[in-house]
């Protein structure tokens, strides 16, 4: 008797072989939709992951990543603040500030489609935007995160610029960056620190900072390993890089430009 055709898959190729050719058929998909080539393979690479992991928001991953990417040890330090997600992702990034934060806002240029993803049942608001245009006040936001997406904006000098500007005078940006990797469609940019340094980091004093060797890992701690134990010496250490961080804002970018008022999400 023949095999059908999805045993005879998963038995012949390995799960990474397979989630790839998924993922190049649903960006074919997103594509033709009339989305551009990075919007479609961002699409289309969430599309993957939901269909391995399940689509429930992963509350409890984020709460661990976002406090260590900024070296904190519990949620109480965003206790009444208003904090924004760059490029959030549809997974829920901010969900377990829900009762500690005053506002729990991601901000992704995807996020009208996301409702496919069931995004209207998280305990967070999202956003419809562009990094490079916030629709938010001057000044406007206590703690902003980008988690893993500076990276993959269209224009990287306005994106710092924006992430400048809604930030309150002593207000924090948080940090998961990917240091010295090779540009790809979807991650168009090669983060360096010394360009964030003079971008985006200018005139903040850093709270808390780490660089450590990146990882090839498919896995949700595995490119970080190091972040969390010493790499051995003879690693080379020339590779991509991640840079965890918290630093706070001195308030110097003032200039103020239309957008609009944060709300609380209604339950």
């Amino acid at each position: 008797m023949a095999l059908h055709a999805k045993p005879l898959i998963r038995a012949l190729l390995p799960t990474s072989v397979r989630r790839r050719a998924r993922s190049a058929l649903n960006r074919l998909i997103w594509v033709r939709s009339g989305l551009s080539v990075k919007s479609g393979s961002e699409l289309a690479f969430w599309q993957g992951w939901f269909s391995t992991h399940g689509i429930e928001p992963e509350t409890d991953y984020y709460r661990a990543f976002m406090l260590a990417m900024g070296g904190l040890a519990d949620a109480e330090f965003f206790r009444e603040k208003s904090c924004i997600d760059i490029g959030c992702g549809p997974k829920g990034s901010l969900t377990w500030l829900d009762g500690i934060a005053k506002h729990a806002i991601g901000i992704d240029p995807l996020a009208s489609r996301y409702e496919l993803f069931n995004i209207s049942s998280h305990n967070m608001l999202y956003i419809a935007a562009r990094a490079e245009e916030l629709p938010l006040r001057s000044s406007s936001a206590d703690v902003v995160f980008s988690m893993n997406s500076l990276d993959h904006v269209d224009d990287l000098e306005q994106a710092c610029g924006e992430i400048r500007r809604v930030l309150k005078p002593g207000g924090h940006f948080i940090g998961s960056l990917n240091l010295d990797e090779p540009a790809t469609p979807t991650e168009p940019w090669t983060l360096t620190e010394d360009y964030l340094e003079r971008h985006l980091f200018r005139g903040w004093t850093p709270e808390f900072r780490r660089v450590c060797p990146r990882l090839d890992s498919e896995e949700h701690w595995g490119p970080y390993r190091y972040m969390f134990e010493r790499p051995p010496l003879t690693m080379n250490n020339d590779g991509p890089r991640a840079l965890w961080c918290r630093y706070r804002s001195d308030g110097s970018e003032g200039v103020e430009r239309g957008g609009t008022k944060m709300g609380k999400k209604s339950k």
